[in-house]
């Protein structure tokens, strides 16, 4: 029902500015996570909608939303996506990582530094993750 609702809901807002309806959007279609998997037209609109959904959480300073947010977007995306969608990958892994380390999520947040540290095709696209990790490593002492 939730997984229903938030279809609709998105289907009908698709492409407009939604204002902080976009959490309950997110909200409801993330109900369905086991299905959003099994329909690869979903899995990245989804994905999409998640982070903005976390970036706007972000943006108000509920990184614990933002969080749990990213954490639904990187669940919902294929395990390819490093290869067939790069620049999304990046963008949410990242912002996962920051999201984690405002939650004072340290090893969550390393962790998932580790990840663009491995996968970043570039030292460009990797400097924002060692720059974090420094942070990290001040925040803890």
């Amino acid at each position: 029902l939730h997984y229903n609702l938030g279809k609709t809901l998105y289907s009908i807002c698709e492409g407009k500015d939604v204002g902080d309806a976009i959490f309950l959007i997110a909200s409801q279609i993330n109900h369905g996570k086991e299905l959003i998997k099994k329909d690869d037209a979903l899995c990245i609109p989804v994905a999409k909608l998640n982070m903005k959904a976390g970036k706007m959480a972000l943006d108000g300073c509920d990184h614990k939303t933002a969080y749990f947010y990213f954490l639904a977007a990187l669940s919902s995306l294929p395990d390819d996506i490093w290869d067939s969608h790069y620049d999304l990958s990046l963008r949410l892994t990242f912002l996962m990582a920051r999201a984690a380390n405002s939650s004072c999520k340290y090893d969550e947040a390393e962790l998932t530094l580790q990840t663009i540290r491995e996968r970043a095709r570039c030292l460009q696209d990797k400097l924002p993750a060692y720059f974090l990790m420094v942070q990290i490593s001040i925040a803890q002492g």
